[in-house]
């Protein structure tokens, strides 16, 4: 029995487009959480928590060969969690402090069946290296608004900032939703049709994944 809708619980713009790149029929459905931090959790912890909240929308119109995505993401620079910032200060302060540096990027997906409140959930972690970007080019980038609803404040795809020097991991994830991830969970599900995610970054994303075979096969890298 084929999936036959899919319902993406996110209110990221970024996450809708790579959906529409796997030809999936799909609806969009925004779930609110709270994105406050519990004491002592972890980033991983945390990111997991949001993932499955959002995967836990109620959605009455759902039926049985339906699919519900939901993915959370975080930039974590010395155990300090970004997500999106709340102004422009705030923006401009996670850049400067991610610049020339080293950082992690924590995804989480998680995926239901129709109502069942059984959940699969596999989170991607990606190391991203900052490059040296000068406080004027940071202006300009906060200028053109591209900053203000992205963890860390930056889209690692902006062809004109291009604020990351190096990465290992996976771009996609870093954009906000980690595709082999999801379809090896995906892979779990009757009636999914098993999709060449590799295929489609490299079209995408003119990208030539090293991990995606790795990812596929069960490994926990990226």
């Amino acid at each position: 029995m084929s999936i036959r809708c899919f319902w993406l619980a996110s209110n990221s713009p970024r996450r809708r487009e790579m959906l529409t790149w796997l030809g999936w029929p799909f609806q969009v459905v925004p779930s609110q959480v709270d994105e406050s931090i519990f004491k002592n959790e972890t980033p991983n912890e945390y990111v997991r928590r949001l993932a499955l909240e959002k995967a836990q929308v109620n959605l009455p119109q759902i039926e049985s060969r339906d699919i519900v995505v939901a993915a959370d993401t975080i930039v974590v620079k010395e155990e300090s969690i970004y997500g999106k910032p709340s102004n422009i200060d705030e923006a401009r302060e996670m850049l400067q402090r991610l610049r020339g540096r080293t950082h992690q990027v924590l995804t989480a997906v998680t995926i239901r069946r129709s109502q069942e409140q059984n959940f699969l959930q596999d989170i991607c972690q990606s190391e991203v290296l900052m490059r040296e970007y000068s406080d004027e080019e940071i202006e300009e980038y906060l200028a053109s608004g591209d900053a203000f609803d992205k963890a860390g404040s930056y889209s690692i795809q902006n062809d004109e900032f291009q604020p990351v020097t190096n990465f290992s991991g996976c771009f996609a994830s870093v954009m906000g939703l980690p595709l082999c991830h999801l379809e090896r969970n995906l892979r779990e599900i009757a009636g999914h049709n098993a999709r060449q995610m590799a295929d489609i970054c490299r079209t995408r994303l003119h990208y030539q994944c090293p991990i995606s075979e790795r990812v596929l096969a069960g490994e926990n890298i990226g």
